[in-house]
C-alpha cells in the first residue's frame, strides 16, 4: 500500500531575466499563505549579469521569513542562460542570457559539423540556436579562448544551490543563506538538502536524461 506522503508547506520560486518571485503554499488546503517579490538590479535589456543579482533578488523576496516553515521549494528559471564556470565551479565571466543573439554563426557552425538539422533533430532531439547554452559555449570558446571555462551551469541550478542548503539559524534568510533542512523539487528532481559538514553533491542527471552534445571542435 502506498503512502499517502503529506508536503506540508511549500513554496514556487521563479527567477525570470527580469525578477524573483516566490508563492508559499499549503499542499492540504490549496491556500496561498504569503508571496515576495523582487526586481532583478539589472539593466532591463541586458544581454549579460554578474549571478549575484539573481541572489540579491532571491534574499530580497524571501526577506521578513516568508520561507519560515517550508517543506519543499520548487525552482525554475532561465532555461537558456549560461554560468561559464572553472573546473572548481567558480564563476568565470558575466552570465550569457537567452536574449544574447551573438551566438548565431556559432549555432549555424555546430549545426553543419553535426551533419545538418536532421542530424542533431534524431542524436538529441534538439537543433542548436543562438539563444541555447551549446552554442553559447562554442561562442565562448571561439571568441574569448583566454576565458577558463571548465564546465557550465544553468541559472535554475544556481539558484537551486543556495536553497537547498542549511543555514546556522534557519529563522533567517537572505542571499547566499541557507533555507534549512528542505526537500529541493527542480528540474525533474527531488534532492535532499545536504546535511552540515557534508561534501558536495555526487554528480547525475535525472533517471532517463539524455546526456548533452560534445561540441565538436
Amino acid at each position: 500500500m502506498r503512502q499517502n506522503l503529506r508536503m506540508g508547506i511549500v513554496a514556487g520560486l521563479d527567477s525570470s531575466s527580469a525578477f524573483t518571485h516566490i508563492v508559499v503554499c499549503d499542499t492540504d488546503s490549496g491556500a496561498v499563505l504569503r508571496e515576495g517579490y523582487a526586481a532583478h538590479p539589472v539593466e532591463a535589456k541586458a544581454t549579460e549579469v554578474d549571478p549575484q543579482a539573481w541572489l540579491l533578488s532571491l534574499g530580497e523576496a524571501a526577506s521578513g521569513g516568508l520561507l519560515e516553515g517550508v517543506q519543499a521549494i520548487g525552482v525554475s528559471a532561465q532555461q537558456h542562460g549560461l554560468v561559464p564556470l572553472d573546473q572548481q565551479g567558480n564563476l568565470v565571466r558575466p552570465a550569457l542570457l537567452g536574449n544574447d543573439r551573438r551566438a548565431q554563426v556559432a549555432a549555424a557552425d555546430l549545426i553543419d559539423s553535426l551533419g545538418g538539422r536532421q542530424a542533431w533533430a534524431e542524436a538529441v532531439g534538439a537543433v542548436p540556436q543562438a539563444s541555447q547554452p551549446v552554442a553559447k559555449l562554442r561562442w565562448l570558446a571561439r571568441t574569448e579562448p583566454e576565458t577558463p571555462a571548465g564546465g557550465c551551469g544553468a541559472p535554475a541550478a544556481r539558484l537551486a544551490r543556495v536553497a537547498a542548503a542549511r543555514p546556522a539559524r534557519p529563522a533567517h534568510h537572505g542571499p547566499g543563506r541557507r533555507l534549512g533542512d528542505r526537500l529541493l523539487v527542480g528540474r525533474g528532481r527531488v534532492l535532499p538538502a545536504r546535511p552540515r559538514g557534508a561534501g558536495p553533491r555526487p554528480p547525475g542527471r535525472p533517471a532517463g536524461a539524455r546526456p548533452p552534445p560534445t561540441p565538436p571542435g
